[in-house]
């Protein structure tokens, strides 16, 4: 189903699975595509809703409007919601328009703004993002989401713990990438599942210490 998709577009797949997951949702629905979007691509939320961090208080909207279950789900595969089928499929729609071989983060990001009566779409419009002059801006100077900026954090130092499982999981997202680069999509999937099993170890630090932020890093 994503072959056509870039290795930053399959990333917000697995983000928006795991943060559906942890928000106890049965399935994946489309503010857990945006929130795995911002969370996966900071030159895309800092180019079009201002802050490479903006994901933080996204989540805090998410958080208003539909609270999330006490209890995360266990690992699993989440079925995409109707609303998240549309959504991937305006992507494609958005890619074949400007006859793009690959379907990239910039086309999520238009097809959560073409459901226009979703959530996500609702905080999007709410920032001052809007469908037609997010297509104009593409089209004038395309997005590359596989060109990688570097945006630091800077906070006092972090736990040992937590530097040493980040650091652990960020190796984990590297033999990700390049199984899918090489189309080895068994491996991808095995270091897909060790990555949430780790992510869910991170949630439990952060959470003990008082860093959820460190969470989307």
């Amino acid at each position: 189903m994503f072959e056509r998709y870039t290795e930053r577009a399959r990333r917000v797949i697995f983000w928006s699975r795991y943060i559906a997951s942890q928000r106890g949702s049965p399935e994946i629905e489309v503010e857990h595509l945006l929130l795995g979007l911002l969370r996966e691509d900071l030159s895309l939320a800092e180019r079009f809703l201002g802050s490479p961090w903006v994901v933080e208080s996204v989540w805090r909207r998410v958080d208003q409007s539909r609270p999330a279950c006490e209890r995360p789900l266990g690992p699993g595969d989440l079925p995409l919601s109707d609303e998240g089928k549309r959504v991937l499929a305006f992507a494609v729609e958005e890619a074949d328009r400007v006859s793009n071989e690959k379907i990239g983060t910039e086309h999520l990001l238009l097809g959560l703004l073409r459901e226009t009566k979703c959530l996500a779409a609702q905080i999007l419009h709410e920032r001052g993002v809007r469908l037609e002059s997010a297509r104009k801006e593409l089209a004038e100077v395309p997005h590359d989401d596989a060109t990688r900026k570097e945006f630091v954090r800077e906070q006092g130092s972090l736990p040992n713990d937590v530097v040493e499982l980040q650091t652990r999981i960020r190796l984990i997202a590297s033999s990700q990438n390049e199984a899918i680069a090489n189309h080895d999509f068994e491996k991808a999937r095995a270091s897909s599942d060790e990555e949430r099993k780790e992510r869910d170890k991170l949630r439990v630090l952060c959470q003990q210490r008082g860093l959820l932020e460190w969470l989307f890093t």
